[in-house]
């Protein structure tokens, strides 16, 4: 009898470090959403589920809650067996690794007239994936990846025709704005 609670025990220990480390993983998610990342970069900076990063940038839920129901499919899917431990130093030191410079990102500038765009310039100016998706009223998950999409479609379309299809009092603010 006691050493089916000594089982019990360590599987629950080893369940509850397993929630704490993926808490501080998503606390690292939170604050990379913060300072502007996107879900595409910190899905590619930190290893994890990318449902729930997602659920990290909604922002309508306590991690807390997000690391558990995380763990409990993760076990799920391991036959009910908990996993093995994750490296969450590895997780840090990939973070890291994401603030040295990018040396390939070409620069696109929108002239008047459409540029053809490249798969590799798509791939940096869009959404993870391509996945376009709406977070609590917002296109895509944060700004970074709102501005970069925009620059990519005007630099396809051209500002001519970007300026041809804008609303008349949409011009006018715009032409508003540029004057200041």
């Amino acid at each position: 009898m006691e050493g089916t609670f000594d089982n019990i025990l360590q599987e629950h220990l080893k369940k509850a470090e397993l929630i704490a480390e993926m808490s501080c993983a998503l606390q690292i998610v939170k604050r990379l959403k913060g300072i502007g990342f996107s879900v595409k970069e910190v899905l590619k900076i930190i290893e994890l589920p990318e449902s729930a990063v997602l659920r990290v940038f909604t922002g309508e839920e306590d991690i807390r809650k997000i690391a558990e129901d995380t763990v409990k499919l993760q076990i799920a899917e391991n036959d009910g067996k908990i996993p093995e431990g994750r490296d969450f130093i590895k997780w840090v030191e990939n973070s890291l690794e994401y603030f040295e410079p990018e040396e390939d990102k070409e620069e696109l500038v929108p002239l008047a007239e459409p540029q053809r765009v490249t798969c590799e310039q798509w791939a940096q100016y869009t959404p993870y994936e391509s996945k376009l998706e709406l977070f609590d009223g917002q296109a895509l998950a944060d700004l970074r990846e709102r501005e970069n999409m925009i620059i990519a479609l005007i630099y396809n379309i051209g500002l001519k025709h970007f300026v041809k299809i804008l609303p008349q009092e949409s011009k006018a603010i715009l032409k508003e704005l540029i004057n200041e």
